[in-house]
């Protein structure tokens, strides 16, 4: 076929696709960009390679405040060349998941792929005004290129969600812990404090959380609003965790320990100083028991409490009779 009748034959099939196709061509653009909105960020990406206008609109700053890659799972080598290629300013909320989310044998382990300092580099360089970081299923502890703490994470977030992972932990042979901060500051960081404006904290599902690690949060991040404990079965009855949990007195509203083995003791310390709490989850903490309920009636602000079915109607009961 010469050059010319490959010409033709392009044109034609360019012609018969607009004519086929050209009705959404004239829809409004911005149509189109709330059509859009319904898409993922990997659909949007292919989207935007049917034409110029596509890709103008897949590429608005609208549809980038929010990643979310966690639809599948892509090894640490392709996440690198996506926020490489995709870096954005406007993006203020990144989703990543590390392992695929699929139902395996009861005896079968999945391994978690490592969260490298390569990784969290080119995240914190791609997207400066990052608030809200998602982080699940990945190991911070056993391979070499693993972050080995949580501050060469992203500075300036907001809200951090660390769900199923893996974290390093103070062992016997002096191991750093992944919650402890360096008392020399990181490479590239302005403070070894870089977690301070962090208001949201979630260690849901992250079993090997214990009570060591979690009694550097106070230094760590002293402005939280929110910590997530549900299904950390490592936190223990402790006076060293109750006091932790105290130390947020003055910012703390929202607390779940749902799965975790706090005791009555606990909850009583809790009700007494944390006044401010509005959300509170103690369901499956097989030490709390409804002797708890006097204490819970003292928390004035509660709007939402998660608890056993023992606790939670007999408080709702003994609420409603307060009222009236």
């Amino acid at each position: 076929m010469s050059l010319s009748t490959r010409k033709k034959r392009k044109k034609e099939l360019r012609e018969e696709y607009i004519e086929q196709d050209g009705l959404i061509f004239q829809l409004p653009e911005e149509t189109l960009l709330y059509l859009f909105k319904y898409l993922s960020t990997e659909e949007l990406i292919l989207i935007a390679g049917v034409c110029k206008l596509f890709r103008r609109i897949a590429n608005d700053d609208q549809l980038w405040k929010i990643i979310d890659l966690t639809k599948k799972s892509y090894s640490n080598r392709v996440l690198v060349k996506f926020f490489r290629r995709f870096a954005r300013p406007c993006t203020t909320i990144l989703k990543i998941s590390g392992a695929p989310n699929v139902k395996k044998a009861k005896n079968s382990l999945i391994k978690l792929p490592p969260y490298t300092e390569q990784l969290s580099y080119f995240i914190r360089t791609s997207y400066p005004n990052l608030r809200y970081f998602h982080i699940s299923k990945y190991d911070f502890r056993d391979d070499s290129t693993a972050c080995k703490n949580i501050t060469y994470l992203p500075t300036n977030l907001q809200g951090l969600y660390l769900t199923k992972c893996e974290m390093l932990m103070t062992s016997i042979q002096g191991t750093s812990d992944f919650l402890k901060i360096p008392k020399i500051p990181l490479k590239g960081s302005t403070s070894k404090f870089s977690l301070q404006q962090l208001e949201i904290l979630s260690f849901e599902q992250s079993s090997c959380l214990g009570l060591v690690s979690v009694r550097y949060l106070p230094d760590l991040c002293p402005n939280l609003i929110e910590l997530n404990l549900n299904g950390c079965f490592r936190i223990t009855r402790t006076r060293t965790f109750t006091d932790t949990l105290l130390s947020f007195h003055k910012t703390l509203r929202r607390l779940y320990l749902k799965e975790t083995q706090v005791d009555d003791d606990t909850i009583h310390c809790i009700c007494r100083k944390l006044k401010f709490l509005i959300i509170l989850d103690i369901r499956l903490c097989k030490y709390v028991t409804r002797n708890v309920i006097e204490n819970l009636l003292t928390l004035k602000q509660l709007e939402q409490l998660f608890a056993d079915d023992i606790i939670k109607i007999e408080y709702e009961e003994r609420k409603l009779n307060k009222k009236l």
